[in-house]
Order: C-alpha cells, then sequence, then structure tokens
C-alpha cells in the first residue's frame, strides 16, 4: 500500500469516529486525534517496518488477521485457543475485509477499546470539567499508556476494557464473556481474576462482619501472593512439586520482585538477562509514561495508607493485582506492559478512595461548625 493512501484511510476512520464522537468531552476526541497523529506518524517514520516499531508482536497479529480473511483457516483447537489469541485479530476482520490496510485496522480496534473503556470511566466522575476528565483518564491508565498503545497493533486496551468490564459488569452474561475473551487473550490473567473472585467470597464468608480496619489490605496482599504462587507451580511445575511462599524458595528477592509491581519499578527487580535496555533508558521511559508509575503507586497508597478497605471492589483489585503479580513474577515477562490491563481497575479504586477520603473529611468539618457555634455562642 502506498504512504498516501495508507494516511488517506488513517483520516477516513479518525473522521468517522470524531464523528461518531462529536457530542462526547472533548479529551475523547482528543484521543482520537492523538491517535491519528501517531500512527500517521510511525507509518511516515517506519514504513512497512512499522510493526517492529516497539513489539514484532505486531507482526503475529497481522499474520493471524492475513490467514483470517485470505487463507485456510486452521483447523487446529490450539491455534483458536492459545496461539491465535482470536478475540483481537478477529475485531479487526471487518475493517480488513473493506480495503482498510491490516495492521490499520489493528490499529483501529485499539483505539475503539480505548474510547469505549474512557467513556465508560468517564461515566462514572461527577465532574465535567477538561481538567478533572483528564486527571480520570490519566489515573486510570487511557492517558498517555492507553494512548501510545491505541497507536499499536497489539491486545492491550482491549484486555483493559474486558478486565474493567469483568470487574464492574452487574450481569452474569457479561462477567462470562469479559472473562471469556480474556482468557482468550491472556489465560494467566483470566486465571488471576477468577482466583481472586473465589478468593474474594472465601474470605467474606470467613471474615462474616469482623473488621480488620488496615490490617486487612496486608492479609489480602499475602493472600493473594500464596494463591498465585500456588497456580503457578500447580500449572507450570505439577502437583507433586506445588509450592506456595511458605514451602519453597521464597526470599528476599521473590518479594521484592511482587513489592516492585506496587510501584511500578518491576526492571530494578529483574534479571537482568531479560532485561534489553539499560536502568536509564528505563528510568526516561517511565518519566515519559509517568502513569505506569503514578497509578500503581496511587492504588497502594489508596489501599495500604488512606484508608481501610470499605467495598468489595477494592478487595477484588487487590486480591487480582496481587494473584497476577506473583504469577508474572516466575515468568521472563515481569513488565509494566504485563499490568497495563489491570491499570483502569488500579486507578479507578484509587479515585474512589481519594473521593471517600475528601467526602469523610468534608464531613468532619460540616460536623464541626455547628459545635464550633455552639461553643462560641456559650463563650458570649
Amino acid at each position: 500500500m502506498s504512504k498516501w493512501m495508507y494516511i488517506a484511510q488513517a483520516l477516513l476512520i479518525a473522521g468517522v469516529l470524531y464523528t461518531l464522537f462529536r457530542r462526547q468531552p472533548l479529551v475523547l476526541r482528543l484521543q482520537i486525534v492523538g491517535w491519528v497523529i501517531g500512527v500517521i506518524g510511525i507509518w511516515w517514520r517506519f514504513g512497512e517496518g512499522q510493526l517492529s516499531f516497539y513489539s514484532n508482536d505486531q507482526v503475529h497479529y497481522a499474520s493471524i488477521v492475513r490467514i483470517l480473511v485470505h487463507e485456510t483457516w486452521p483447523r487446529t483447537l490450539a491455534w483458536w485457543l492459545e496461539f491465535s489469541k482470536i478475540p483481537y485479530p478477529a475485531a479487526a476482520v471487518p475493517l480488513a475485509l473493506i480495503g482498510i490496510n491490516q495492521t490499520l485496522a489493528l490499529k483501529s480496534v485499539s483505539l475503539v477499546f480505548l474510547l469505549a473503556l474512557s467513556r465508560e470511566l468517564l461515566g462514572r466522575d461527577q465532574t465535567s470539567s477538561i481538567i478533572g476528565h483528564a486527571r480520570v483518564l490519566y489515573l486510570t491508565g487511557c492517558g498517555l499508556i492507553g494512548s501510545f498503545f491505541s497507536v499499536l497493533a497489539l491486545r492491550e486496551t482491549m484486555m483493559m476494557y474486558f478486565v474493567y468490564r469483568f470487574a464492574t459488569d452487574k450481569s452474569l452474561g457479561g462477567r462470562v464473556t469479559s472473562l471469556t475473551i480474556l482468557f482468550l487473550l491472556r489465560s494467566h490473567l483470566a486465571a488471576a481474576l477468577i482466583a481472586a473472585e473465589l478468593t474474594l467470597a472465601l474470605w467474606k464468608w470467613v471474615m462474616g462482619k469482623r473488621k480488620l480496619n488496615y490490617a486487612e489490605a496486608p492479609a489480602l496482599i499475602l493472600l493473594g501472593a500464596t494463591i498465585g504462587t500456588l497456580l503457578f507451580t500447580w500449572r507450570f511445575i505439577g502437583v507433586s512439586r506445588i509450592r506456595t511462599p511458605f514451602n519453597g524458595d521464597w526470599g528476599i528477592s521473590e518479594t521484592l520482585q511482587v513489592a516492585s509491581n506496587f510501584a511500578g519499578l518491576q526492571f530494578l527487580t529483574a534479571h537482568e538477562a531479560f532485561i534489553r535496555l539499560s536502568v536509564t533508558d528505563l528510568l526516561m521511559l517511565r518519566v515519559v509514561f509517568s502513569d505506569t508509575i503514578l497509578i500503581p503507586l496511587a492504588f497502594t497508597i489508596a489501599c495500604l495508607v488512606l484508608r481501610p478497605l470499605s467495598r468489595d471492589r477494592h478487595r477484588f483489585a487487590l486480591l487480582a493485582f496481587t494473584t497476577y503479580v506473583s504469577i508474572v513474577t516466575n515468568t521472563d515477562f515481569n513488565s509494566f506492559r504485563q499490568n497495563i490491563p489491570l491499570m483502569p481497575l488500579m486507578g479507578l479504586v484509587a479515585l474512589e478512595v481519594f473521593q471517600e477520603r475528601r467526602e469523610h473529611r468534608e464531613r468532619r468539618e460540616v460536623a464541626r461548625e455547628p459545635a464550633a457555634a455552639a461553643s462560641s455562642a456559650y463563650g458570649t
């Protein structure tokens, strides 16, 4: 495809989406504008080599779209359930069938899921100002890092959306659908969500009406780390060698690897054989994509410091994140990219806790005013 045809298609897709979102908050339309500038910029710089920009996983998804559109479909179950990550490339097939460049079709899918997630997150927030909207999107991963992945042919924004839907959807059918899609996209992420859901139900049954206050979050972190390690060894080592942090070779190194994810600094504890960039380069990337540090930090502070956990969704998020991280740290892929699907949920928890704390402070101030007035009247 010629350079100008690709640009024309990108402008067409952006124009259609901009028209559809013309009555939506301005930040959503800015996401579309940023997307079209980004995809054109990447194409202008790399041309056909754009699939190697950032991650060559994009080559894989483009090849799956090509197979679905132009070739005989594989008949092996493993191809459909594991290899293809089918929900993501399949979503790009309709665009590819009408002549849209396959890579651009995948990037369009990434943008659509970012917009869908952003719209739902803004719908939960009471503010109507652009600054307030920008803050919500930034703290839920839909700002810098979400916009970056929307210009890539990668499945991250789709996973972000369905993790959020699984955690917030009240219908059983919707939750099952989200979980099924996540299983096809990243099976161990789905396993962590299932484990967190079951663990939370058991936790509520055991605890009843008892309150642990500030001790509850550390207890859930320990529980999640135990379950994650158990799941990993059960799946990849076998039942005969199953272990937990209490009966395996868990030590300071493993503890730091899990803890580093709560600050977005996984690369500081990862084995150097698995790090392609220098520490300086990785720190600079964290400066550019500051939300990859601030979201987990805000989540950690909200859960451990500001207030005792007050909602089941907060407990679920903490269990899911810890379980997932304890699985990932046993692999070669412990990075901020692995945690991106959970960032909208983590950011939502932080925003809700900040709001609860603000409302609690306002109630205390209101309660003090009558007392102060009475005291003044008595003194008079």
